[in-house]
């Protein structure tokens, strides 16, 4: 059985796999002629199928939550228009076309003596977690009468709060077929039940913590809080016939470049406070002498998971800050133009807004540039080179100058640019891309064997530290932040040995690791509980929600899907980037999308939002100044 599930699921996902977009196919619930019929299907069939759903709608409903909490680039500048029919639309066929067909029929086949207890149990926790998170997304969805076309051919929408209390029930029905199941094959955890019943707590804490039942998130055991019950998906290496790389990998590592933009928030955090660059000491670990192996950290404030996260072609952003360390008599350490202005390295050609003046609602904000460089809207510095949350402009010729994915979780190139080029050992500058270690092409890297993360530790102890914050536990809440970084630092890091290229010169060290954590907590300790957020430098007044709101975002880097519940729940972090667009004209912020467009024509009994105003039973309406 494990061979045939194993080349059944590389086949299914080289055709189905998400790839890093909000564009999704819209699917009705129709019969597939690719699905398996139910009356003739074998249960370890079905399973597959659905393992391979499940996945699919992670993956589609994960986008929503990373392109709202910046740490993905949202291209749209109109949050309607980009929530609207396609925000769920392969989730919904997912459950619905599939998931819950394919349970049925393994019911069916179940029989007295409950021999397909492993199959119900992990199919029924998957089914639970896509409910939600469809919940979560649109509000009222079909249940009581859904997958029943005989008796309903258009089913109604239940109440969403009605809904989320069968996922809860499916849940425990999940742990009680786990209870007598003695194992099996499949995708996430080998058979393992126990880990299963991990996965399934971790549902019920989430479940709890969406719906304000903190004490109970807080007090409830048997979690994902160890690396090995970590829920993901492995990815393989193989490129034809099926490609089992990283979807992410696929997109960015081709021969034509990189197709992925970063997030220009997400890279900004992670750079850490630019005023530091230039004024570190020589000798400063990255800073000159890079023959010589000095190639680390040059600043205390940037992120170690940095390199692991993003890969730079280039060392310089058009119209942006570099550094250059030249002669060794130093300290020349310095932010580098061509004729001492940064105007100089702008290129309207492949970085258009380069040339452009920023948006006015952007002056003076941490978003905007303070007279000497663009600033963050537009691009990055010291080479990393993203998107602003909400740029909808075309794509110029930067395949092989923008920043592509990195080795986690994507299995791509680890970065082994300097921070500080030597201009001795770099020669001639005589362009935005000297210094170049090397741009992207297929096969490079750890080849696209990378993970796509569902629920990490670092997660689970995230969530209970919200769930401490909520209950005034402030202690606790900064000892599950510590905890929950470390476990973030400990999966990114392990991933630099996939690409057979890094140079461990580059690799960050337990020092770096825990002085960066510590600086962190001393940032959650000096921070208040709550303040008012200053709209024009909100990261000179964050309060403790917003540090560890930054953290829990930064460590959900390529499996976000509950950002987009923390801010709904918190109104943090705050110092999130602002649209390109103000809020007049991006509109609303997304309380929640819209059906897909293919259930609404097909189904006279739902009638579509014409707004992202709607709220979802659990919100409250908290709203991020950042919106």
């Amino acid at each position: 059985m494990k061979r045939i599930f194993k080349y059944l699921m590389m086949t299914v996902i080289a055709a189905g796999t998400m790839f890093y977009s909000c564009e999704t196919t819209e699917l009705e619930d129709l019969v597939s002629p690719n699905a398996l019929s139910p009356d003739l299907a074998d249960a370890d069939l079905l399973l597959n199928s659905i393992q391979v759903n499940y996945l699919g709608a992670m993956q589609d409903m994960q986008y929503n939550g990373a392109a709202l909490g910046r740490i993905s680039y949202m291209g749209g500048r109109v949050y309607y228009n980009n929530f609207s029919s396609g925000t769920v639309s392969g989730a919904w066929g997912s459950l619905y076309s599939g998931m819950l067909p394919d349970i049925a029929a393994i019911e069916a086949q179940n029989g007295e003596d409950n021999l397909l207890a492993f199959h119900l149990g992990i199919s029924k926790a998957m089914a639970a977690h896509v409910m939600m998170g469809l919940v979560d997304s649109v509000g009222d969805i079909p249940w009581s009468q859904a997958n029943n076309p005989a008796e309903y051919p258009s089913p109604s929408v239940d109440d969403d709060a009605d809904v989320y209390a069968a996922a809860v029930a499916m849940l425990d029905e999940a742990e009680s077929y786990l209870n007598a199941a003695g194992g099996g094959d499949d995708l996430f955890y080998g058979g393992d039940s126990s880990k299963w019943m991990k996965f399934v707590n971790t549902l019920r804490m989430r479940a709890m913590l969406t719906t304000g039942d903190y004490a109970g998130a807080l007090a409830q055991g048997g979690v994902i809080d160890t690396a090995d019950a970590d829920m993901q998906f492995n990815y393989g290496t193989q490129e034809l016939q099926p490609d089992t790389r990283h979807p992410w990998y696929q997109s960015d590592y081709t021969t034509s470049g990189a197709n992925i933009y970063q997030s220009s928030w997400l890279m900004d955090v992670m750079v850490g406070d630019i005023n530091e660059w230039y004024t570190a000491p020589v000798g400063y670990p990255g800073i000159g002498n890079e023959e010589d192996g000095a190639v680390q950290r040059a600043v205390q404030s940037d992120d170690p998971r940095r390199r692991y996260y993003f890969y730079r072609q280039g060392w310089i952003t058009p119209g942006q800050a570099g550094m250059l360390y030249a002669f060794d008599a130093g300290p020349y350490v310095w932010p580098l133009s061509w004729g001492g202005n940064f105007e100089d390295t702008a290129n309207g050609e492949t970085l258009q807004c380069s040339l452009q003046l920023q948006p006015f609602h952007l002056d003076f904000t941490e978003d905007g540039g303070d007279g000497t460089m663009v600033g963050r809207w537009c691009a990055g510095k010291l080479g990393y080179w993203g998107r602003h949350h909400g740029n909808d402009e075309g794509t110029p010729p930067d395949n092989f100058t923008r920043t592509a994915v990195g080795v986690y979780p994507a299995g791509g190139s680890f970065d082994n640019q300097p921070d500080v080029p030597n201009y001795d050992n770099y020669g001639s500058l005589s362009g935005t891309n000297a210094g170049i270690k090397g741009a992207v092409w297929q096969g490079n890297g750890g080849g696209g064997q990378g993970i796509w993360p569902i629920y990490l530790s670092s997660y689970s102890h995230f969530m209970k530290a919200e769930a401490a914050m909520w209950l005034g536990d402030v202690a606790t809440a900064r000892a599950m932040m510590e905890i929950g970084m470390q476990h973030s630092f400990n999966k990114v890091l392990s991933m630099g040995s996939v690409d057979p290229d890094a140079d461990s010169n580059y690799f960050a060290t337990a020092t770096e690791v825990s002085d960066f954590i510590a600086m962190k907590l001393a940032e959650f300790d000096a921070a208040p509980v709550s303040n008012t957020s200053d709209p024009l430098a909100p990261s000179t007044t964050k309060d403790k929600l917003d540090v560890l709101g930054e953290q829990y975002f930064v460590a959900m880097y390529g499996g976000a899907n509950d950002a987009w519940n923390f801010i709904r729940r918190t109104g943090h972090p705050r110092h999130l980037s602002r649209g390109l667009m103000d809020n007049n004209e991006s509109g609303l912020f997304p309380r929640t999308g819209t059906y897909p467009s293919g259930e609404i024509s097909a189904n006279p009994n739902i009638l579509q939002r014409q707004d992202n105003a709607t709220q979802v039973f659990w919100d409250n309406g908290v709203t991020n100044p950042a919106n």
